[in-house]
């Protein structure tokens, strides 16, 4: 290399007042077979066997474990002004990773040194491990920056080559999960013998900033040879970079397809956070595709629904048809005289009118909405005749597929915000995420989003079987019986339907709603007889 042999002398102090050798420092990187878990046998009882087989004294050694391939062992130097610096690379990218991507394992801290909590922990094989050697005393601030500059350039090569996160191959991996990387450099003890014959201590690199020439060889040199050895993996593996891309491009698209999980408020009533653009313009591909295919028009709308639920989220709280009627009733339970709630007969005489004219209100309006799309299908496009057409702007078949496609799309909409199973997918992981990560606070505010108990003295088994029931029950009430009633009545059925599963939810319980919700809970029992025995089939 570059540098030359480096042998460092030991900067430890021996614990004896006898003056001892310098002894020399060791770095290993210790291939393993790519079965092997990272448990059995521990790490550090693998490396330290290997150094006494080597006569090499562990203490003075940093070992490092890969299970790449070393075909992939890549090495760059740059030298400047006296300073020089090599970079010894090898690459695996099996277990590659973006920053914050999911953890795998959830221990943080251990009992002791043993580290037993380890042993139920199987490691993914693939390491990007790096050494450095710099044949320059560097500063603690030198060696800082250093390390820094040395894991940017890092990640610039696996970017630069398309490396995608396994954890989520629509992000960029920089690095994988177990990457290491060393970096070495002689002590400043001593001195150095000048031409007149006087000593001054030795020099070093005081700084590393990323405006500063050592910075910039130090990325060079790990950028140069982490590219390298990426691109040696690549072929390995996959036999050129043609067909590595293509498979990643495939990768791509499948997660893509899975639709978007975006983070939630734990507040249900907060706006509900943007799919990614990649899952959207999928979302949006796969309505439009679905909308040109000669099905029946429910079948087209039931997929499409279905569909939109997946990739393009929920309809925006403020025009969300379930959540206007929420706020309604809200609202006018809130009104409503305290003798209502007392009195039995009274109580349940003003629930099943106050039932039956919140049904019928929103029914209704979901009937006018769909008659008015219908209108706007057949006369929208004459809207446009003087303007448009006498003078020959526009095209008259066009427009009337534009007016058709807003008028599908418009009904579509109304039919989705009566149900949704993606929302319910997103609440159960993210939920999983906090109770894996004893993260109790998050993990009881987001059962709001499920049901009404009050989750504030629940613990995590207790959250994941409050989970797991909601999970039951809003499978029913949030997407089977919706569909179902989608089925026999079309969009209105399904608002229908939804607009008295909401009633029961704020009004059916026993105590101050005793008599007042009696109805809405029955009726809502009446109308998902057949639903909840299909969605117990499908459980």
């Amino acid at each position: 290399l570059n540098g030359g042999c480096h042998t460092f002398p030991s900067s430890s102090p021996t614990t004896t007042t006898t003056t001892v050798p310098s002894t020399q420092q060791h770095v290993i990187n210790y291939k393993v077979p790519a079965t092997y878990d990272g448990v059995t046998p521990k790490p550090h009882g693998l490396l330290t066997n290997f150094c006494h087989k080597e006569s090499i004294h562990p203490n003075n050694t940093v070992g490092l474990l890969t299970a790449a391939s070393m075909e992939t062992f890549s090495t760059s130097s740059r030298g400047a002004r006296g300073v020089n610096v090599d970079v010894i690379v090898t690459a695996g990218l099996s277990n590659s990773r973006s920053s914050g991507a999911d953890a795998d394992y959830f221990t943080i801290v251990c009992e002791d040194d043993d580290d037993d909590d380890d042993d139920d922990h199987k490691m993914t094989p693939g390491t990007i491990n790096t050494i450095i050697v710099v044949d320059t005393p560097l500063s603690p601030e030198a060696r800082v920056e250093a390390y820094a500059i040395a894991i940017e350039a890092k990640c610039n090569a696996c970017v630069d080559h398309g490396v995608s996160c396994a954890k989520d191959p629509t992000k960029f991996g920089m690095g994988t999960g177990t990457d290491c990387c060393a970096l070495l450099s002689p002590c400043r003890e001593g001195t150095t013998e000048k031409k007149d014959g006087t000593r001054k201590r030795k020099s070093i690199v005081k700084y590393a900033g990323k405006h500063t020439l050592f910075a910039e060889m130090i990325g060079q040199a790990v950028y140069e040879a982490t590219s390298e050895a990426i691109m040696i993996n690549i072929h390995h593996l996959h036999y050129n970079y043609a067909l590595y891309s293509i498979r990643r491009w495939i990768r791509t698209s499948t997660a893509t397809m899975v639709g978007a999980r975006p983070c939630l408020s734990p507040n249900p009533m907060d706006p509900i956070p943007n799919a990614p653009p990649s899952v959207i313009l999928m979302g949006v591909s796969s309505v439009l595709l679905i909308y040109v295919t000669p099905l029946p028009e429910r079948t087209r709308m039931l997929l499409a629904a279905v569909v939109w639920d997946r990739y393009l989220g929920e309809v925006p709280v403020g025009v969300h048809p379930v959540c206007i009627a929420g706020r309604a009733i809200t609202k006018c339970v809130s009104l409503a005289p305290n003798r209502v709630y007392q009195n039995p007969v009274l109580g349940f005489v003003s629930g099943f009118v106050f039932m039956i004219s919140m049904i019928c209100t929103f029914v209704c309006g979901g009937w006018i909405f769909v008659r008015c799309t219908d209108i706007l299908a057949t006369r929208g496009p004459t809207l446009f005749d003087r303007v448009c057409y006498s003078e020959g702007y526009c095209d008259r078949t066009l427009a009337n597929a534009s007016f058709d496609l807003l008028a599908w799309i418009l009904q579509l909409l109304l039919f989705k915000s009566a149900f949704s199973l993606q929302l319910l997918c997103t609440i159960a992981l993210q939920m999983a995420r906090f109770l894996e990560r004893d993260r109790l606070p998050e993990a009881r505010a987001q059962l709001t989003w499920l049901c009404s108990r009050d989750p504030s003295a629940l613990s995590s088994s207790d959250l994941a079987g409050g989970t797991l029931e909601s999970l039951s029950e809003n499978l029913s009430d949030g997407f089977v019986a919706p569909l179902f009633w989608y089925v026999l009545l079309g969009p209105v059925g399904a608002l229908g339907y939804r607009i008295a599963n909401t009633l029961d939810s704020r009004v059916g319980y026993r105590g101050r709603y005793e008599w007042f919700g009696k109805s809405s809970a029955r009726f809502d029992d009446l109308i998902n007889v057949v639903p909840a025995r299909i969605a117990a089939l499908l459980l």
